[in-house]
């Protein structure tokens, strides 16, 4: 198109092409071709809230009451035997992890080496 046209100028000119210019009739085979590369959209559903799901729901509540119940009304002495069995598991836990340290620092090492030598390899083969 030309730049010295106006905006108006070009629009006009575009839709008097459009009623000038002779309409080709469409080809018979473009319709199946068309349709088959339409692809329907599927609309998500609406957020629905199912009995199931309040059952489930009361369920999972009176379990956690029913705990928290439990646990509020336990008698002293096995309040003190879960802290005490608590309190040794830290420990056991603790005693036995300071193995898991310098393992895990060497299992890195040895992971991030084997990632690496392959490609260390590759390029001093260049």
């Amino acid at each position: 198109m030309d730049n010295s046209l106006t905006p108006e100028q070009r629009n006009l000119a575009m839709e008097d092409a459009l009623r000038t210019y002779p309409v080709m009739s469409m080809p018979r085979d473009i319709t199946p071709d068309v349709l088959s590369r339409i692809q329907t959209v599927h609309l998500q559903r609406p957020f629905r809230l199912t009995w199931t799901d309040l059952i489930l729901g009361m369920a999972l509540a009176i379990c956690i009451g029913a705990v928290w119940f439990s646990l509020q009304n336990l008698p002293p002495l096995v309040v003190a035997q879960i802290r005490k069995e608590s309190i040794l598991l830290y420990q056991q836990i603790l005693v036995n992890a300071r193995w898991l340290v310098p393992m895990l620092a060497f299992s890195l090492a040895g992971f991030f080496a084997a990632l690496t030598i392959p490609y260390l390899r590759r390029e001093l083969m260049k």
